[in-house]
């Protein structure tokens, strides 16, 4: 018992240790109107809703302690899905992103987080 409560112990103080991966919608450019908000270990793809304009990201990093990383679709299958489409490439910043001028030409449909 006594190994088994170490154990998760360490898991714990691990686990805090670390920065979850993060997306969270705003309702206008500059991440001030706070829309939708996603964190966990376990993101993969993040639709953007039709009412954000901007998203602030965190890249952190998984349970394993693996860095991560955003790349942007200019699609996805709905609110909740998937990415689909077009891929646009990674996201170089951390922050708030601006998801209708960020990359030029395109909106930011969705997000999926990987290493």
């Amino acid at each position: 018992m006594q190994l088994a409560n170490l154990l998760l112990l360490a898991a714990a103080a691990t686990a805090s240790a670390l920065t979850r991966p993060k997306a969270n919608e705003y309702k206008d450019t500059a991440c001030n109107d706070w829309n939708y908000g996603h964190n966990s270990f376990f993101l993969t793809d993040v639709t953007m809703d039709d009412t954000t304009n901007s998203v602030y990201l965190t890249n952190g990093q998984d349970l394993d302690g693996e860095n991560m990383r955003w790349y942007a679709y200019d699609d996805k299958t709905g609110n909740g899905g998937s990415c689909t489409g077009n891929f646009l490439g990674p996201m170089a910043n951390e922050g708030c992103i601006n998801i209708n001028e960020y990359i030029a030409g395109s909106r930011i449909r969705c997000l999926r987080s990987s290493p």
